[in-house]
């Protein structure tokens, strides 16, 4: 078997797709990005093999014994509460962590470009960042990123796929209507 074409000190097991020569498996992954290597069967987009449940969190009884913690997670989960009323059916359990997803690449996996599925995801992320950076300007990113990790957590926790987790938040948070408030549609 050949040496890698690109460090020439390790045997080339993978043939690129870009130079057509056999690399080594640490070159092919510290040089793939996606408009060079979408399409290879080595090249996986972070997005899609993201562990979302390793952001850091509070811990239940960190989140219980703080009225600052709850605070601040009465306040992101009255903004997806808002969003289920206003779209009805169309905002679920999935979408709420599709959010808090798009918030985490964004924050604190440092995205630059944030890949939405539809124009009302879009809509409804914008507007869940402005009520955030509006309603908790003063609270620390990284308090914010643990605080929504947490209620991400909650959410797989509660849900069975449907809406269990936003109709339990409605009893005790209820929704925050934005001066804006429009129903989505996708």
């Amino acid at each position: 078997m050949a040496k890698c074409s690109i460090c020439n000190s390790r045997k080339g097991k993978r043939k690129c797709k870009v130079n057509e020569t056999f690399i080594c498996s640490l070159c092919c992954g510290q040089t793939r990005n996606i408009a060079k290597c979408e399409g290879c069967s080595f090249f996986k987009n972070a997005n899609q093999s993201r562990n979302y449940r390793k952001v850091p969190f509070y811990e239940t009884n960190q989140m219980s014994d703080s009225m600052e913690l709850q605070d601040i997670s009465n306040t992101i989960e009255s903004i997806l509460c808002g969003f289920e009323l206003n779209c009805e059916e169309l905002f679920n359990d999935k979408t709420a962590i599709g959010l808090l997803e798009l918030f985490f690449d964004k924050y604190y996996f440092k995205d630059l470009e944030l890949n939405f599925g539809t124009t009302a995801e879009k809509e409804q992320f914008n507007e869940m960042v402005a009520i955030v950076e509006q309603d908790l300007s003063s609270i620390p990113e990284e308090q914010r990123i643990k605080v929504m990790a947490s209620i991400y957590r909650s959410i797989q926790r509660r849900t069975n796929g449907g809406r269990e987790y936003l109709q339990f938040a409605q009893q005790y948070v209820g929704a925050r209507i934005a001066s804006g408030a429009r129903a989505l549609t996708t």
